[in-house]
């Protein structure tokens, strides 16, 4: 089956209101999945900050205390991704959370190139998140503490607050997702289905088919009567 660039345009113009019809139905149907059925998480951020006591004399010292920090992050993120680190944290939430669960809520990254780190706490409660992020805020400090014995400290950046917006579901997102897959399902299946109609759209697929030439067509009355009724209505109501 050969199809043509005009083919494709005769079948999306032939199939545009129901392809329309099908994204805004995708549309709202995730639009209400999304706002009403999809349980809302809230993420609490904390902020920390490696200090390398180093009292140098020269800018030279200087750097290296602050390359030396920025190493440290890597160090620090994994000495706190521990389960002794997560049941400290459940021992200042009186052990309202266990480690394992503590360890799924609570996300440790880097910030960029930077003495400085971050904990994101995700919880289905605002106020909880950020109860949890003030436990690590806490915990963090004194767990690094007591591993290691040097001149660094861990010092607080940026405490939690409560988060005002639900992190996810993103609706916006999902509309649109929706929308695009309506899209392109309804065009997927408007080209099936074009493709398995065997009526003899055109004319020229008589030629094309049969190899016999079209001598005689029947025209579209009701298209010509509607076509004649307009400009006789248009040629009454002209003023001359």
């Amino acid at each position: 089956m050969e199809i043509s660039f005009k083919d494709i345009l005769q079948i999306l113009k032939k199939n545009l209101i129901f392809i329309i019809i099908v994204s805004l139905i995708f549309s709202v149907c995730s639009f209400f999945v999304t706002k009403f059925f999809i349980k809302k998480s809230y993420t609490a951020t904390v902020k920390l900050y490696v200090s390398a006591d180093y009292k140098g004399s020269s800018g030279y010292e200087d750097l290296n205390s602050y390359n030396y920090a920025s190493k440290l992050v890597a160090t620090y993120i994994q000495m706190l991704d521990t389960n002794s680190f997560y049941s400290a944290v459940s021992e200042e939430l009186n052990e309202k959370y266990t480690a394992s669960q503590l360890k799924n809520m609570i996300k440790f990254t880097s910030v960029e190139d930077t003495e400085v780190f971050k904990a994101d706490v995700v919880s289905e409660s605002p106020t909880e998140a950020k109860n949890i992020a003030d436990a690590v805020a806490v915990a963090a400090p004194d767990t690094i503490t007591k591993l290691l014995k040097n001149n660094a400290q861990l010092k607080i950046v940026d405490e939690a607050t409560v988060p005002k917006e639900p992190t996810s579901p993103n609706v916006t997102r999902n509309v649109l997702i929706a929308l695009f897959a309506g899209i392109i399902i309804s065009v997927i299946f408007a080209f099936i289905r074009d493709y398995f109609d065997v009526k003899i759209k055109y004319d020229d697929d008589m030629t094309t088919l049969c190899n016999i030439p079209v001598l005689a067509a029947i025209p579209d009355f009701e298209y010509f009567t509607n076509n004649l009724k307009s400009k006789s209505d248009d040629a009454a109501n002209t003023k001359y």
